[in-house]
C-alpha cells in the first residue's frame, strides 16, 4: 500500500524548499477571488495560475493537489474569524459561543463556497485557533472534554446547517438566473396546485402564517438562543 503524502500543513512548513518561487498568499488569494465570483467548482490550477500570471505546472511545486488548495483557501478565510476573536472569550460561555456562531455565519455569507467546508477536520492554523477559542468558552464549567465538545459541536453544526439552508435558495435562484420576485413567480403555480389537492395542511399553514417580515438575522438569533437554552439545561448544578 503506498504511503499517504504529508498533509499540506506539514508540507508547506518544511524548511529549505528551493523550488518555492511564488508566495503562497498570492496563490490562495487568487483562488479565493475565483471562488467568491464563480463558486468553488470554478477553481482550478489553470485559472489560478492565469490570474497570477504563472504557468500551471509552477503551482504544483507549491500545492500538490486541488484538495490541498481548497484546504489552504478555507483556513485563509477562517483568519477573518480569528481576527475578530483575537481578544479572546468575553462574558459567560453563552456569550462566547454566540460570538463565534455569528462570526462563522458572517464568514459563510461573505464566502458562500466556504459554508459546506465547515465539516472538514480542523487542521490548519486558523482552524486550530478557533477550536482553542471555542473550547476555552466552555472550560471551567465542570464538564468532561466530551461534554465540552458536545456544546461546541452542537452550536457550530447548527450554525453550519442554518447557513447552508439560508444559501440554498439564493444558489438555486442564481443557477436558474432568476431574481427573488422571479423565483416566487416561478414556484407559485406549482405550490398553488399542490395546496389545491388538500393533502398538505401543514405546508398550507406555513405558507399562510409564516411572518415574511422577519429577517434571516432575527430567525438565526432566535434559533441560536433555543439551541443554547437546550445546552444550558444539562450543565452541572
Amino acid at each position: 500500500m503506498p504511503s499517504a503524502k504529508p498533509i499540506i500543513w506539514s508540507w508547506i512548513a518544511r524548511p529549505g524548499r528551493s523550488t518555492r518561487t511564488i508566495d503562497y498568499t498570492a496563490i490562495i488569494r487568487a483562488a479565493i477571488a475565483i471562488a467568491d465570483r464563480e463558486g468553488l467548482d470554478a477553481v482550478s490550477m489553470r485559472k489560478v495560475a492565469a490570474r497570477i500570471d504563472r504557468g500551471t505546472m509552477s503551482l504544483y511545486r507549491h500545492v500538490a493537489t486541488r484538495d490541498d488548495l481548497i484546504e489552504l483557501m478555507y483556513d485563509h478565510v477562517l483568519g477573518e474569524v480569528v481576527a475578530g476573536l483575537s481578544s479572546g472569550p468575553q462574558g459567560d460561555w453563552r456569550t462566547g459561543l454566540t460570538r463565534l456562531a455569528r462570526a462563522m455565519r458572517a464568514l459563510s455569507l461573505r464566502h458562500p463556497w466556504a459554508a459546506p467546508l465547515g465539516s472538514r477536520p480542523p487542521l490548519g492554523p486558523n482552524a486550530l485557533r478557533i477550536l482553542e477559542y471555542a473550547t476555552s468558552c466552555v472550560d471551567g464549567l465542570g464538564l468532561t472534554v466530551d461534554q465540552m465538545m458536545d456544546r461546541v459541536a452542537t452550536t457550530m453544526q447548527f450554525t453550519q446547517g442554518f447557513v447552508q439552508a439560508e444559501l440554498s435558495e439564493s444558489e438555486a435562484r442564481r443557477r436558474a438566473g432568476l431574481s427573488e420576485p422571479g423565483w416566487q413567480d416561478w414556484i407559485t403555480p406549482y405550490l398553488t396546485k399542490v395546496l389545491s389537492e388538500g393533502n398538505h395542511p401543514h405546508l398550507e399553514r406555513i405558507i399562510r402564517d409564516t411572518d415574511d417580515g422577519l429577517s434571516q438575522d432575527t430567525v438565526f438569533e432566535r434559533r441560536l438562543t433555543m439551541v443554547l437554552d437546550g445546552l444550558s439545561t444539562s450543565l452541572p448544578r
